[in-house]
């Protein structure tokens, strides 16, 4: 049983707003290096939060709801609890930034001529994303 007067913080909001980070990053980052325009990269961050925001509560009900349909309990937040939220991040964040940049590297670097390197542009923006996805879980951890 959780005491109510604790501060805590949710792992399943945790998850989700770190997949919406993720994917905002990501689209925004991977459409600026593809093509360096502001409106194709404005589109990214868009499909990218809407995207996180899908995947991210299907991650989150996927992992850390329980059989009866109810949410985990809140962590307590503070330092002691970085390495659960840091797991939480990592699962709204990895599938949501390897979705979203292969989505917008695929949209992006099809029609475009010169293209920039494909490999390249999905491994930065997937790297960025997850990087920024796994510190939002973090911060909102310490906060």
């Amino acid at each position: 049983m959780v005491d109510p007067s604790v501060r805590g913080v949710s792992q399943v909001e945790l998850t989700i707003l770190s997949a919406m980070m993720a994917g905002a990053i990501t689209g925004a980052v991977t459409s600026w290096i593809a093509r360096r325009n502001v409106l194709l990269s404005i589109g990214g961050f868009i499909i990218g939060l809407l995207g996180g925001m899908v995947i991210g509560t299907g991650m989150a009900h996927l992992c850390y709801s329980q059989a009866d349909g109810v949410d985990l309990p809140p962590i307590r937040s503070g330092l002691g609890s970085l390495f659960a939220c840091g797991i939480a991040g990592l699962a709204g964040a990895l599938p949501t930034a390897l979705v979203v940049t292969t989505l917008m590297a695929f949209m992006t670097l099809r029609h475009f001529h010169p293209r920039p390197p494909r490999i390249k542009t999905a491994l930065t923006g997937f790297a960025v994303g997850s990087i920024l996805g796994l510190l939002t879980a973090l911060m909102m951890a310490v906060v």
